[in-house]
């Protein structure tokens, strides 16, 4: 028989998605051999709001990530760029596959906003030359 998991099973101890074997990637208590130090903090410190564990690598928070890459991004691609950052950030450590199938739909979505915006300044170009 199949187990199916669903992205709803989170761990008691601190809310996170459980991983296909039902543990969770975050805690040192459901996963004892796991370095205390990924995330560049202690796990009693942890605060899941302010500085959730799988969105902080090597002391860099994502959120820091993502205001640097998008800080002179135009506003229509701004959003996508950053959802891929963020999907593809915390995968290993989150939804795995999930977040990466997440990224790849942002990363379209922002290849398909760049596409029209280069097919509206095409057509305005052509408009000006042709005196429309």
């Amino acid at each position: 028989m199949v187990t199916t998991i669903h992205a709803k099973d989170t761990c008691s101890l601190c809310g996170n998605y459980l991983d296909d074997d039902l543990k969770c990637p975050e805690c040192p208590d459901c996963n004892p051999d796991k370095p205390k130090d990924l995330f560049g903090g202690t796990y009693e410190d942890h605060d899941p709001v302010n500085s959730p564990q799988h969105y902080n690598r090597g002391g860099l928070e994502c959120i820091d990530a993502i205001e640097a890459m998008t800080e002179r991004m135009s506003g229509d691609i701004a959003p996508h760029a950053a959802n891929v950052l963020k999907y593809l950030w915390r995968c290993e450590y989150k939804n795995g596959l999930q977040d990466i199938e997440k990224a790849v739909w942002y990363l379209n979505r922002l290849r398909n906003r760049w596409v029209q915006r280069d097919d509206i300044k095409k057509t305005n170009v052509e408009k000006s030359r042709n005196g429309s």
